[in-house]
């Protein structure tokens, strides 16, 4: 049907008029949950992503981490680019992986291609290391460091890797409960407060056939979060259709060496409880840190140079490789913040 340009220019402001107070009224309706979301303030074409976490769980919840256009969300012109990894609350012995393609918001407009794997010992039981491989010609999803899955460009993919290519993306992890009891499961409000423990973050910048070890990644940088970088990483406050509860920067808390996402009833945003340990992360974190950080191989004392100045040798074997690190007298490993009541000292 045609309309006259003034009246067509009239109905646009009308629409706009009405879209700008129904924006308003949806922010003042405040939801009865608060969740949240960490996101990185750098985005990359390409790269590697890992994080070592403990996920959150229980029916309706959604715990993640993913790469993500930040303007998604917008719609066309702008393109829907998204690489996810996801613990659907409803069954923590596993993991959701997909890439979205297409155009948003409507979900008509997107290409989805998701698949479960299996998590042992279960997701909110035990640390992982989640990774993902974003490249020109696949994208791969990691768990402890093997490879789970991988979709390759041109074979039968939809064209997802090729289109994932029109934008950068950043790291984001967010909790948080979706409407859809089909997906995650139904919703009760008893199992609250849950939390997702971020333990360390690596980025690695894709550079191919220069990358560590031979590989076409290089490391870029390393979080292990003894404090919460600004310039870093950024906290949301937002919300989105289908999710039952607001994205609030409330909800994440930096606490010894690990940041805490939590879904938690509104007014209750906070994290009184203790951080669970991950000796293994741990250990795992400063070995690759201490040989990022020195070209000089680890040489052991000799057993005549350790009987004369009575260095004690401490051991912990982690993945078939051998750690060392700060003793005290009975030879057990002490924490970084305690290291500096001991006077034997290791280098990872």
């Amino acid at each position: 049907m045609y309309f006259p340009y003034d009246l067509r220019e009239t109905i646009m402001k009308a629409r706009f008029f009405i879209a700008t107070i129904a924006l308003a009224a949806g922010a003042l309706m405040a939801k009865d949950y608060s969740g949240a979301e960490l996101y990185s303030k750098e985005t990359w074409m390409y790269g590697k992503f890992e994080a070592r976490m403990q996920m959150a769980a229980g029916s309706g919840t959604v715990s993640s981490m993913f790469l993500y256009h930040n303007d998604s969300y917008l719609g066309a012109p702008e393109p829907w680019v998204e690489i996810d990894i996801e613990i659907l609350g409803k069954n923590p012995n596993s993991f959701q992986s997909n890439i979205i393609t297409g155009y948003g918001p409507g979900e008509n407009t997107k290409i989805k291609s998701e698949k479960h794997h299996s998590i042992n010992p279960a997701s909110n039981e035990s640390f992982h290391t989640y990774g993902i491989e974003w490249t020109p010609d696949y994208v791969a999803w990691t768990l402890d460091g093997q490879v789970v899955r991988k979709t390759i460009k041109g074979q039968g993919d939809n064209n997802q890797v090729q289109d994932l290519g029109k934008k950068p993306q950043g790291l984001r992890f967010n909790l948080w409960s979706h409407e859809d009891a089909g997906w995650v499961g139904a919703w009760n409000d008893n199992i609250l407060p849950v939390y997702q423990f971020i333990n360390w973050v690596k980025v690695y910048e894709y550079t191919p056939g220069q990358g560590d070890d031979g590989s076409d990644f290089k490391l870029q940088w390393t979080d292990d979060f003894k404090t919460f970088d600004t310039s870093r990483w950024s906290k949301g406050d937002w919300t989105f259709d289908g999710n039952r509860v607001d994205i609030s920067p409330s909800n994440i808390y930096a606490k010894d060496g690990m940041v805490i996402i939590a879904l938690t009833k509104k007014g209750q945003e906070s994290f009184n409880g203790q951080v669970p340990q991950d000796p293994e992360g741990d250990a795992m974190l400063n070995n690759s840190l201490s040989q990022s950080s020195s070209s000089e191989q680890f040489t052991p004392p000799s057993s005549s140079s350790e009987q004369e100045t009575g260095i004690l040798q401490n051991r912990i074997k982690v993945q078939n490789r051998e750690v060392r690190g700060t003793v005290n007298a009975k030879g057990a490993r002490v924490s970084e913040t305690n290291r500096a009541h001991y006077q034997v000292d290791f280098n990872y």
